[in-house]
């Protein structure tokens, strides 16, 4: 006997889904820029040539 599943709404269908809740990606990201100001502020910066070497990864005449 075949199920009968229930129509969705057209805002169910265009709305995406939220793999994983926001609130566990806004703690991730106030925590990864918190390290980040931590870092800077105890002088650790990337060097010239690293920078340089990363623009020429994706630029290759840049």
């Amino acid at each position: 006997m075949p199920t009968k599943e229930k129509p969705i709404s057209i805002a169910e269908a265009i709305s995406p889904t939220p793999l994983e809740p926001a609130g566990d990606v806004q703690a991730w990201h106030m925590k990864k820029v918190k390290e980040r100001h931590e870092a800077a502020d105890a002088g650790r910066f990337a060097s010239a040539g690293a920078v340089k070497a990363v623009i020429r990864k994706f630029i290759p005449n840049g």
